[in-house]
C-alpha cells in the first residue's frame, strides 16, 4: 500500500507535517517552503494516516495559490487526492451560500456584483435620495461603506451616530444599497463572508452538516485573515480542534482592508494546546538579501521573533541607485537590468519592478517602451473589468437572473435598440406601487399608456430575444448560447463602430474575441460546469490571476500585488521618505505595516535586489526634494554596492546619471 516518504523535508518541516492532532501554528518565513509543507501535510493525512480526502479542507486567499496547491497535492497522491477541497475563503463561502442562502431570503441563483455593478447601484441610490454630489461623491462614499461592511458592520454603524448628519446620510445610502442588492438577488464581495457567518450564527441546526463536514482544516496566509474569516475558521474546527494555520506576522500587509494581525499573534491564546513551529530556513533568496530583510524587520516591535537564513552564502551586493530625476533613476535601473540579463543569460520574465503606489507605473512603462523592453502590468485594469467584457458579462448575468436590474439597465440599449431613458422612466412610473420587476414591466409594455407604439415594439423585440435565449440556456451549453447571442445583437460590430481610434478598436475587438475563447475553454474543460459556475469564477477573479510567469515580459506591480510571487531580479523604485513609507500611512500610525511591506518586497528577490530613488519628484503640481526612505538606513551599509549615506564624491550622482544613457546605448544600441 502506498505511503508518503518525508525524507525530502528538513527537520522542522517534517515536524509540521506529522503534528496532526493538535492545533498548529506554522510560523513560515518568506521562501521557507510553506506550500511544500501544506501539501505534504495533506498527503501525509491521506497516504499515511488513511484520512478520507473529503474530510480535509485547505483554505487560501488567491485562485493562483489554490491552483498551485491542488496541482502539488495531485502530484503527491494521484487518484487518492479525490475529494480533498483546496479553495479560497470566498469560493468556499459561495459553495455554502448556494446551499443555504434561502434561509436569508435570497434565491440560490444569486449573482455576485463586481465593483462596476456596485458603483452603478451607489449612483442609482444617489439619484433616488436626490443627493448633491458636491457634498457626497459616489466613489469615495462607496469605498468608505465597503470598508465598514468588510468589518462585519451594517448601516447601523452610521445610523447610531445620531448627532452626526453626515453619518445619517451615509447610513441611508448604505441601507438603500443593501435593499437594492437584495431586490436584484445579488451579493457583493463583502456579503459573501458576512452572510456565511450570519447563517452559522442564526441557523446553527440547519448548518450543522457543514460543521461536521471537515475533520482537518488548514489555513494559508493566516496573518491576512480578517475577523469574519477568523470566526468562520473557529466554527469549522470547533468540533475537532485539528487546525493548522500557516503564516508570517512579518508579512501582514493588508490591515487597510481589514486583515487583523492579532489573529496570528494571539493564536496561542485562542488554542492553549497549540504547537508553534517556526520555519526559518529560506530556499529562495541569497544571504545578502535575507540579511537586509532581517535588518529591516527587526525594527518592528509587534512581532514574533524569527530570523531567516540560508545555506547559500553567495550573492551579489544590493544595488543602490540615487539620481536627480525619476527618468534618470529608471534609466539606470533598466541599464543594470540589461547588463544582468546579458551577463547571466536570463529571460525578461525573471525581472520585476515593484512600487508602493499604482501611479508610479506610468514612468516605468515609458522608460521600458523607449528601451524596447516588453512588460506586463499586473493589478491594473483586470481583463474582466474592461468595458467591452463588462458588456458581455451584463448580458450573461441578466439571462441568469432576470431580477438583476443593474445588468438589465446596462444592456437594454447596448447595442442601440431605440429604448431610451424616457421609455424606462415610463416603466418605472407605471410600477411605482407594484412589486413587478423592471423586466416584468417590459413584458406588460403593451398596456402602458405613456409609451408610444415604437417604444412598445422595441420592448416586445427585446423581451422576445431574452426569452428565446433563456430557453436555449436550458438545453444547450452556455458558452454556445452566448456566442450566438453576442453575434445576434452585434456586440463586435458595436465595438468597431464606437471606437474611432484604430489601435484601441483593435485591442477592444481582440479582448472581445479572447473573452469568447475564455468562455469556450472554461465550459469545455470543466465537465458539468454551467453559467453560474463561470459567473462565480469571474466574480472571484483576483489581481494576481492576471500574472503569467511564463510570458517573456518584465513584470510591473505594486508590492501588495507581488505577495506570493518571486523573481530573480527585483527593482524596488521610489525608495524615498513619503513614498515608502507612504506619507498617509505615517499619518495614520502605520509605520510597522509599511516596514512589513518593504520586508515583503525585499523577499520577492531570489538573486539580485535593486533599490532606487530620485532626488526630487512632482507632487500636486510642485517639485519637492526627496530624502532616502528611513528603511534604507536600517540596512547594514556593507550590503550595498554604493553606500546610500556614504562619503563618495558628490559629483558621482551627476556624472553617473549623465553617462547612464550613453552607457546603455553604447552597449545595447540606439541614439547616443
Amino acid at each position: 500500500m502506498y505511503s508518503l516518504d518525508l525524507s525530502d523535508l528538513n527537520s522542522e518541516q517534517r515536524k509540521a507535517v506529522v503534528e496532526t492532532e493538535k492545533p498548529v501554528l506554522l510560523l513560515a518565513g518568506a521562501g521557507s517552503g510553506k506550500t511544500r509543507v501544506i501539501t505534504y501535510r495533506i498527503a501525509h493525512l491521506v497516504a499515511n494516516l488513511r484520512v478520507p480526502g473529503k474530510k480535509i479542507l485547505a483554505l487560501t486567499f488567491t485562485n493562483k495559490a489554490s491552483k498551485e496547491m491542488k496541482e502539488r497535492v495531485d502530484q503527491l497522491l494521484g487518484p487518492k487526492a479525490k475529494g480533498i477541497l483546496v479553495t479560497t475563503f470566498h469560493s468556499l463561502c459561495v459553495r455554502f451560500l448556494r446551499e443555504y442562502i434561502h434561509l436569508l431570503g435570497f434565491n440560490k441563483n444569486f449573482v455576485i456584483f463586481d465593483t462596476t455593478s456596485q458603483l452603478s447601484v451607489i449612483k442609482n441610490v444617489f439619484d433616488e435620495l436626490e443627493l448633491d454630489e458636491g457634498f457626497f461623491k459616489p466613489k469615495p462614499t462607496f469605498y468608505e461603506i465597503m470598508k465598514v461592511k468588510g468589518k462585519g458592520l451594517g448601516p447601523e454603524y452610521y445610523l447610531n451616530q445620531k448627532n452626526d448628519p453626515d453619518s445619517q446620510i451615509k447610513g441611508k445610502i448604505f441601507q438603500q444599497y443593501n435593499k437594492t442588492l437584495k431586490s436584484c438577488n445579488a451579493l457583493d464581495f463583502e456579503d459573501i463572508l458576512y452572510f456565511t457567518l450570519d447563517l452559522f450564527k442564526r441557523f446553527p441546526e440547519e448548518l450543522s452538516p457543514l460543521t461536521k463536514r471537515f475533520d482537518y482544516v488548514m489555513v494559508d496566509e493566516y496573518q491576512d485573515t480578517n475577523r469574519i474569516q477568523y470566526q468562520l475558521v473557529k466554527i469549522l474546527i470547533e468540533r475537532t480542534q485539528k487546525i493548522c494555520v500557516v503564516g508570517d506576522d512579518d508579512q501582514s500587509i493588508y490591515g487597510w482592508r481589514g486583515a487583523d494581525i492579532r489573529n496570528i499573534l494571539d493564536f496561542k491564546k485562542d488554542y492553549p494546546q497549540a504547537v508553534v513551529i517556526p520555519l526559518e530556513q529560506n530556499y529562495r533568496s541569497t544571504h545578502i538579501i535575507l540579511k537586509a530583510a532581517n535588518d529591516v524587520i527587526s525594527n518592528n516591535s509587534d512581532r514574533m521573533e524569527k530570523s531567516l537564513w540560508t545555506q547559500d552564502k553567495k550573492g551579489a551586493s544590493i544595488s543602490w541607485i540615487q539620481r536627480e530625476s525619476t527618468e534618470e533613476e529608471l534609466d539606470e535601473v533598466v541599464y543594470k537590468m540589461r547588463c544582468y540579463k546579458d551577463d547571466n543569460i536570463k529571460k525578461w520574465s525573471d525581472f520585476s519592478f515593484l512600487y508602493r503606489s499604482n501611479f508610479q507605473s506610468r514612468a516605468i512603462e515609458e522608460v521600458l517602451r523607449n528601451a524596447g523592453i516588453p512588460y506586463q502590468l499586473i493589478g491594473g485594469i483586470k481583463f474582466f473589468d474592461r468595458k467591452e467584457i463588462q458588456d458581455c458579462l451584463a448580458y450573461m448575468k441578466f439571462l441568469h437572473n432576470l431580477n438583476d436590474e443593474i445588468s438589465l439597465l446596462r444592456v437594454i440599449n447596448y447595442p442601440k435598440r431605440g429604448i431610451g431613458i424616457s421609455s424606462i422612466g415610463s416603466l418605472n412610473e407605471a410600477r411605482m406601487n407594484s412589486d413587478f420587476t423592471l423586466f416584468e414591466m417590459m413584458e406588460q409594455a403593451e398596456g402602458i399608456n405613456g409609451l408610444n407604439s415604437r417604444a412598445k415594439n422595441n420592448f416586445r423585440s427585446f423581451v422576445a430575444l431574452i426569452r428565446e435565449f433563456k430557453e436555449k440556456l436550458d438545453n444547450e451549453p452556455f458558452y454556445e448560447v452566448f456566442k450566438e447571442l453576442f453575434e445576434r445583437v452585434g456586440l463586435k460590430d458595436e465595438i468597431e463602430r464606437d471606437e474611432k481610434n484604430e489601435e484601441l478598436r483593435e485591442r477592444k475587438v481582440n479582448n472581445f474575441l479572447e473573452f469568447l475563447n475564455t468562455l469556450y475553454l472554461y465550459g469545455n474543460k470543466r465537465e458539468g460546469a454551467g453559467l453560474i459556475d463561470f459567473l462565480d469564477y469571474v466574480s472571484l477573479f483576483t489581481d494576481t490571476d492576471d500574472y503569467d510567469g511564463k510570458i517573456e515580459k518584465v513584470s510591473l506591480l505594486t508590492i501588495h500585488a507581488a505577495k506570493g510571487l518571486e523573481f530573480d531580479y527585483v527593482a524596488i523604485t521610489g525608495m524615498a521618505e513619503g513614498q515608502l513609507p507612504n506619507q498617509k500611512a505615517l499619518q495614520e500610525n502605520g509605520l510597522e505595516e509599511e516596514r512589513r511591506l518593504f520586508y515583503v518586497a525585499i523577499t520577492r528577490a531570489r538573486k539580485m535586489l535593486s533599490l532606487s530613488m530620485a532626488d526630487s519628484r512632482m507632487m500636486y503640481g510642485e517639485w519637492i526634494d526627496n530624502q532616502p526612505s528611513r528603511f534604507i538606513s536600517e540596512i547594514n551599509p556593507d550590503l550595498f554596492d554604493t553606500k546610500p549615506f556614504g562619503d563618495e564624491d558628490p559629483a558621482y550622482k551627476r556624472t553617473s546619471a549623465k553617462q547612464a544613457r550613453s552607457q546603455f546605448f553604447k552597449r545595447f544600441g540606439g541614439p547616443s
